[in-house]
């Protein structure tokens, strides 16, 4: 009976691994399909493999104030491609390296402290980047920082399960 029992939690065991295997490799629902089309396919073509690519150089680099600015100012440059443009960086942990929404509030020693904003990691279009192979989330609601509906898309910056965070640029 016993012998029974482990076989029976082997086979549970082996399925969870599978399922999750499954679930890693494809994209949230739908996203794939909504990436491309409005609202979201201004901020998907803003987010292109090269920005992206320079985002995650940037924020791989930064190690005090002047290499933060660097991240900063390419930041900056990223939310003006579209009007009322926001970029959010964060790490995989979800801490905010930078909110372009923040202002001055955005320094080195403000990122390193943990205080630009609160944690992003329960937020869905930053969450599916982490979780899914693909690398892509949207989202829309209702910003706690602005106060306002805002349209967003995140991508990961670098490869599933070994990257550097996820930007997400948005706008109201």
């Amino acid at each position: 009976m016993r012998m029974q029992k482990m076989s029976l939690l082997l086979v549970f065991a082996a399925l969870f691994v599978i399922s999750l295997n499954v679930t890693a490799a494809s994209c949230a629902p739908q996203v794939q399909t909504l990436v491309i089309a409005p609202p979201y396919d201004t901020l998907n073509a803003g987010l292109t493999g090269a920005r992206v690519a320079s985002l995650k150089t940037k924020l791989d680099a930064v190690i005090n104030q002047a290499t933060y600015a660097i991240l900063l100012t390419d930041t900056k440059a990223t939310a003006a491609i579209i009007p009322n443009g926001r970029v959010v960086i964060t790490l995989t942990d979800g801490t905010v390296v930078i909110d372009t929404f923040k202002g001055a509030a955005n320094t080195y020693a403000n990122y390193k402290a943990k205080i630009i904003n609160e944690n992003h990691n329960t937020r869905i279009a930053i969450l599916n980047t982490q979780l899914y192979e693909c690398g892509v989330g949207v989202e829309t609601k209702l910003s706690a920082t602005t106060n306002a509906k805002e349209i967003y898309v995140a991508k990961r910056l670098g490869n599933y399960l070994d990257n550097s965070g996820t930007v997400r640029l948005s706008h109201k």
